[in-house]
């Protein structure tokens, strides 16, 4: 193992997990090949037609039962969108 690699791997003790998976997304879909990423896409699947990026992959951010479009007429308003 080279010098580099052990200075990269000291730097990621102490990270948190959620970190971690950040950089390891990042590895995986900048660093490496096409070739070994689509061999080993496992946190870049896509699933039912929907791809999620970034580090919020497979986290749900509303709650159930939550109206996300509830307010859309007030927020056209805001930005002078006339009401449709």
């Amino acid at each position: 193992m080279s010098t580099l690699q052990k200075q990269v791997i000291q730097s990621l003790n102490g990270l948190s997990d959620d970190n971690l998976k950040f950089l390891l997304d990042m590895i995986q879909r900048f660093m490496r090949p096409a070739e070994s990423r689509e061999e080993s896409n496992t946190s870049t699947s896509v699933k039912n037609n929907i791809r999620r990026l970034g580090s919020l992959e497979g986290q749900n951010l509303v709650v159930s039962g939550y109206d996300i479009d509830e307010c859309n007429d007030e927020i056209a308003e805001m930005f002078g969108v006339s009401g449709q």
